[in-house]
């Protein structure tokens, strides 16, 4: 325990000299631009504007994925070798489905080609109500087929695909992804066994490439932070809190024991994990096994369904705010307070307060001629430097973005994505700190959230 916090305290305190050369760079430039496009300009002024913008908008993210990424490049680069299985248990894959039609057969077609025994694997489709030939096509491809005739939801899909599966390992997966790899299943399955003690492994969810269009690459490099480092750094931490629905394998003897599937939050992949750490098991990471999942198209579906996994997020936290900072749980609990609830939701509410409170001070102090802030600067030097600094702010993120993309990727993608990636920083993330805070307000606001 020492040990681990004491690597705590190092990465926090190199990802603290990352924000200081960072807010040094910021000073440097943000003085050098705005003395030869504003001569006359005082020193003091230009500091201090950069200053406050800084530590109300980008420093404590920058602090975050900094620490983030020390870790993460220390556990991929230690990643032990591949291992294989000793055995083999039976597996039931539960797909709960509603007019599917036109990606089921690629899942279904991808789970067979899987390098698993084929003898070993129970394909489960629940259809819950569709009105396309989502049923059918399962059937046509050998697997069991279980129909709703309205739409129920996920949750109680779920909950019937549990009850009628047969494995020793019960594997849940959405209709609108597919095996990456040909050894996915088997790896995920295998890291169910690494130890004992374990109740759910996941995988790495990547998006599919379909049009190319900039919300779907803006997805691509938010899951590659979710996932490929996010989730490894949590596993190895030992604090992995949140397994998705959409790929992960849980033992079935936990699984059947429950009285039923949550249905009480719109989460209920979090709301399982966190019963499975109730229960006193654990989850792990498993790097090796890989699906892809079809991105959403337009800017209005993606922010609906984010609103509802951070609406669902904060559902379960209430549900299980017993176990934050209580000892029973260990480190889950702390990390439970302190990842999930300051870090997901508590700071995108300090960086969008940023965000809006900065520009209305400036525009308050000149209309109103009220000096609020300890700084007289021109509204167009202001404004260039709002700008200049919330663009250049984000720089060290876009590097660590770049280098793990190339890592999981290749160099030439890193590449290709750079544009990208700075988009993301400017446009994207602070947009994803905006569904969390709409998200929070609505939930303390008491207003109900639906699909």
């Amino acid at each position: 325990m020492r040990r681990k916090v004491a690597s705590y305290l190092s990465a926090f305190i190199l990802a603290g000299y990352m924000i200081y050369l960072d807010y040094g760079m910021l000073q440097y430039t943000a003085w050098k631009a705005t003395s030869s496009l504003f001569p006359g300009i005082e020193r003091y002024a230009v500091h201090s504007f950069v200053r406050y913008l800084f530590y109300l908008t980008g420093a404590f993210i920058i602090l975050v994925y900094t620490t983030y990424f020390i870790f993460y490049i220390y556990f991929r680069s230690s990643e032990g070798l591949i291992r294989y299985p000793l055995l083999y248990p039976k597996v039931s894959i539960v797909i709960p489905t509603y007019n599917e039609g036109m990606n089921i057969e690629r899942l279904l077609e991808s789970i067979y080609y899987q390098d698993y025994p084929f003898n070993l694997v129970e394909v489960i489709v629940v259809d819950d109500g569709s009105v396309d030939a989502t049923a059918e096509i399962a059937s046509s491809w050998g697997a069991k087929v279980i129909s709703h005739e309205t739409n129920l939801g996920k949750a109680r899909s779920l909950e019937d695909g549990i009850k009628a599966s047969t494995g020793d390992v019960i594997v849940t997966m959405d209709a609108d992804s597919y095996f990456a790899t040909g050894s996915s299943l088997r790896y995920l399955v295998e890291s169910l066994y690494t130890r004992p003690g374990i109740g759910v492994s996941t995988g790495i969810i990547r998006i599919s490439h379909r049009k190319g269009r900039l919300i779907e690459r803006f997805q691509e490099i938010e899951f590659l932070h979710s996932f490929e480092v996010g989730r490894r750094v949590q596993s190895y931490l030992g604090w992995l809190l949140v397994v998705p629905g959409a790929f992960s394998a849980f033992r079935s003897y936990f699984l059947k024991r429950l009285p039923s599937v949550p249905k009480d939050t719109l989460a209920e992949d979090f709301d399982l994990g966190m019963i499975v750490h109730r229960a006193g098991l654990d989850s792990v990471f498993e790097p090796n096994a890989v699906i892809y999942t079809y991105p959403e198209t337009g800017w209005r579906s993606a922010y609906r369904q984010r609103l509802r996994w951070y609406y669902g997020g904060l559902q379960v936290i209430s549900k299980h705010r017993d176990m934050m900072l209580n000892r029973k749980y260990g480190e889950k609990g702390f990390f439970l307070f302190a990842h999930i609830l300051l870090l997901e939701y508590l700071l995108p509410l300090v960086q969008v307060f940023g965000m809006v409170s900065f520009p209305l001070i400036i525009l308050f102090q000149y209309i109103f001629d009220v000096r609020i802030l300890d700084f007289t600067l021109s509204p167009d030097a202001m404004a260039f430097l709002l700008l200049l600094v919330f663009a250049l702010q984000y720089l060290p993120g876009v590097f660590m973005s770049a280098t793990a993309l190339a890592i999981e990727h290749g160099p030439k993608r890193a590449l290709r994505y750079t544009p990208v990636l700075f988009l993301y920083y400017v446009l994207y993330n602070p947009l994803l700190s905006v569904i969390k805070v709409d998200a929070t307000f609505r939930y303390m606001k008491g207003v109900a959230q639906g699909w």
